[in-house]
């Protein structure tokens, strides 16, 4: 079954428009001092500066962080139609994850360039905007067993061991930890419009995690929103367990498309074999590609870092080599080796931050067992993932990220709290292991005359991926009225 099909037999479908309501608009913040834009030390051709933010936005008087910002200015500024935001997605993308080497490619960066500044900015607690510090002799060493389902000693044992890392980032971060959720994002996003557009609204493509953040921003200030593309989307409808089971059904979706391309495509490395007979022994021989191959998954059929690559690197693990999986780890690393080890081990505290902010933690063991266990039935080979809290090799959530956490979310699930709003458009991949179409479809629901886009494509953002969907959405953030309602991109 496809994952379309799958996606409409959901029952959370036939509900969600009863649920959207209008919502009040945050007030502006104040006026910024204007900002002084020198180049950035770490990613070419691009332009930083700084911003001060409050670090609780509801206490605007209260203490700052300064917010790295970056453009790549318009390339002909007499002609340029405004300022284009990329707002990043992870968590824990920044500045360097979307300006930076083969992501400004992917993102065409240089080609919005042609008509808009293009910004982008280090969400807090990321980069350089007061990145989060933890103890790395905090960080947990334990995940759950190869089986995928820990015991209940288990579980506890992981919560014990994640509240002891998030003591260590509160200790050495200090108030931040407690504001990292989506709203408040969502009000670093407006001062950002503020500095740089005050007199218009906001124009801004918002990728994966990103459109947490997007949405949030939609939800306080609808009227400011100018057009706004929602792409790879997390749905925030729904609690944790249903977002984390999600996402595993996609990634075993993405692994039975992989399959059926080697089986038809000579190229495949594994061609004529049993590719999840050899993804079982590579996994049993060397335990890290479980989760390398779930995050390259994300790359669809991309031949450095997609299927051909994934194949190459089980074909050679299975016969004893390992000069491929070593590159691919590379490839797939968080952390540099020369990052500040505090610094590095603050990767783990912010990813759970951001989603454990605004899912909350997860502590009802029996409840989160029998959703495990329907997502095992269903998706064997990756029901590990559900409960997954793998040190700096995030590649989607799992509800091991958000045992121990020491809050309550600042930002609960709910249902879009907005009215009907036809400046946003709602965009995702058919085959997507990261943010999975259904996602998409469930928000598209929540916002009524909201402009729908799939891309019938394999990976993660349909920008990326496909060059129908990034013509439709450079038209819709011209001009959201000229789009359609709907729009298929074929392969």
């Amino acid at each position: 079954m496809t994952m379309l099909r799958r996606a409409l037999t959901l029952p959370i479908l036939l509900g969600v428009l009863a649920a959207c309501a209008t919502h009040r608009p945050a007030a502006a913040p104040p006026s910024q001092p204007p900002l002084t834009w020198a180049p950035c030390a770490d990613v070419q051709e691009t332009q930083c500066a700084t911003l001060a933010v409050p670090i609780d936005p509801a206490r605007p008087e209260g203490a700052t962080l300064s917010l790295r910002i970056a453009r790549v200015p318009a390339s002909n500024p007499s002609s340029k139609k405004g300022v284009l935001i990329f707002i990043p997605g992870g968590p824990g993308v920044g500045i360097s994850g979307t300006f930076g080497g083969e992501n400004r490619t992917g993102q065409h960066v240089d080609d919005f360039r042609r008509e808009y500044d293009v910004v982008t900015f280090d969400p807090r607690g990321i980069g350089q905007s007061n990145p989060i510090r933890c103890a790395p002799a905090a960080v947990p060493s334990a995940t759950p067993p190869a089986g995928g389902t820990p015991s209940a000693v288990e579980f506890r044992a992981i919560g014990d061991a994640n509240a002891a890392l998030f003591k260590s980032c509160i200790a050495e971060t200090g108030d931040l930890m407690a504001h990292l959720s989506a709203i408040d994002t969502a009000a670093d996003v407006e001062r950002i419009r503020q500095a740089l557009t005050p007199n218009a609204g906001l124009v801004a493509y918002a990728g994966s995690y990103g459109t947490a953040y997007g949405q949030a921003y939609l939800e306080r200030y609808p009227d400011r929103v100018k057009a706004l593309v929602l792409d790879a989307v997390v749905d925030h409808s729904v609690d944790l367990p249903t977002f984390v089971a999600r996402n595993v059904m996609a990634a075993s979706d993405a692994f039975d498309r992989f399959t059926e391309w080697c089986k038809r495509d000579a190229a495949c490395a594994l061609h004529g074999q049993n590719v999840g007979s050899v993804f079982d022994a590579v996994v049993a021989k060397a335990p890290v590609t479980r989760t390398l191959v779930s995050q390259l998954l994300a790359a669809g059929p991309d031949p450095n870092v997609g299927w051909p690559a994934i194949a190459t690197m089980l074909a050679e693990v299975n016969t004893g080599k390992s000069e491929a999986l070593k590159a691919m780890t590379g490839t797939a690393s968080l952390a540099s080796s020369s990052e500040d080890p505090h610094a590095r081990a603050g990767k783990n505290g912010l990813f759970a931050g951001v989603l454990c902010s605004d899912y909350g933690p997860q502590s009802d063991y029996d409840a989160l067992l029998t959703a495990g266990n329907s997502v095992a039935r269903q998706a064997p080979r990756f029901a590990w993932k559900f409960w997954d809290s793998t040190p700096l090799a995030h590649a989607t959530a799992g509800i091991g990220d958000c045992a121990g956490w020491p809050y309550a979310a600042s930002n609960p699930p709910h249902p879009l709290r907005v009215g009907p709003h036809p400046n946003v458009m709602v965009a995702s991949p058919t085959h997507d292991p990261a943010t999975p179409l259904i996602n998409a479809l469930s928000v598209w629901l929540q916002i009524p005359q909201a402009r729908l886009l799939i891309a019938d494509v394999d990976g993660h953002q349909s920008l990326i991926l496909s060059m129908c969907a990034y013509k439709a959405e450079v038209k819709f953030l011209d001009d959201p009225a000229s789009v359609s309602s709907t729009t298929i991109c074929p392969k």
